[in-house]
């Protein structure tokens, strides 16, 4: 078996550390001790501490993104193209299942404590972060909901409302430790995971319908 490139291993060693402990909190020695590489690695490859954690984000990118794109895609398939309620309704519900499933599996756990520290307390990362992966599923979403809603949403309303929505998903990972002392689950397996896919889609139901019927979710 081939060795993983000194990068990669920096990367992800770098993205755990930086995830649990933030960017002022982790040292070069420790990132590259863990990544079993010297340290003049890290500026060889990157420039510096601040160029690695850029380049975590940028590798964030790259692992989220397609997996966001696979599920537009699967949301395409079940009704985005038809151009009616019933369609949006469908793809809606397509999306917010495919992200439940992805927010539970466990190698997105370091990733996702990268993005909660920017979404938290934003650097330049954040923009790497939204412009790669976070602008395409919200305005996916944003152009479902407002199909649903028969274009009676306005801008504003419809991005919060997007946001909201997409929440439902995301807080089974970024509220994971909630999650598993209320339940009192041990761990994690296919039972459970589809305990919350079904909680995300009957909620997301709920708001749906809300929004078809012109009442409010």
């Amino acid at each position: 078996m081939l060795e993983r490139p000194a990068e990669l291993r920096l990367i992800e060693a770098a993205i755990d550390q930086f995830g649990r402990n933030g960017i002022s909190a982790v040292g070069t020695r420790a990132i590259a001790d863990a990544a079993g590489v010297q340290m003049s690695a890290i500026t060889y490859h990157f420039g510096g501490k601040d160029g690695l954690y850029l380049a975590c984000a940028r590798h964030i990118v790259e692992q989220i993104s397609g997996r966001v794109e696979r599920i537009l895609a699967f949301a395409t398939s079940h009704g985005t193209d038809s151009g009616d309620k019933a369609g949006a309704h469908a793809a809606v519900l397509a999306i917010m299942g495919g992200l439940a499933t992805v927010m539970m599996r466990d190698e997105i756990a370091p990733l996702a404590r990268f993005v909660l520290r920017e979404q938290m307390n934003p650097s330049p990362a954040f923009e790497i972060i939204y412009e790669g992966y976070m602008r395409r599923i919200l305005d996916q979403m944003g152009m479902l909901l407002q199909r649903v809603a028969g274009g009676t949403l306005k801008t504003e309303e419809l991005r919060v409302r997007s946001i909201a929505l997409l929440g439902q998903a995301f807080v089974f990972r970024f509220g994971r430790a909630a999650l598993m002392r209320a339940t009192q689950w041990q761990s994690i397996g296919e039972p459970e995971a589809m305990a919350v896919r079904a909680a995300v889609l009957a909620h997301s139901e709920a708001i749906l319908n809300a929004l078809e019927s012109g009442t409010s979710a």
